[in-house]
């Protein structure tokens, strides 16, 4: 029994004993992260540019709109 204990015990520490990710393996991970995050904020830019747009477009169209009987006109000089 008492030859089966230190076996035992060494094969519960050895899954603890992993390896640690190689230099490419954590460039390559930190890498896809940060490409993932770019990514994310240009769709982020992408799809605020495109309301800033239509904002624009919004009021562009309304102030092209010529004035409606009884409104007051802004004055030109």
């Amino acid at each position: 029994m008492r030859a089966v204990l230190p076996l035992l015990l060494l094969l519960l520490l050895l899954p603890a004993c992993q390896r640690e990710p190689s230099f490419d393996e954590r460039y390559a991970k930190a890498e896809k992260s940060i490409r993932d995050k770019a990514h994310e904020l240009d769709a982020d830019l992408a799809k605020r540019e495109k309301a800033a747009r239509e904002a624009e477009a919004a009021v562009a169209g309304a102030s092209t709109d010529p004035p409606r009987a009884g409104e007051d006109t802004p004055a030109t000089n």
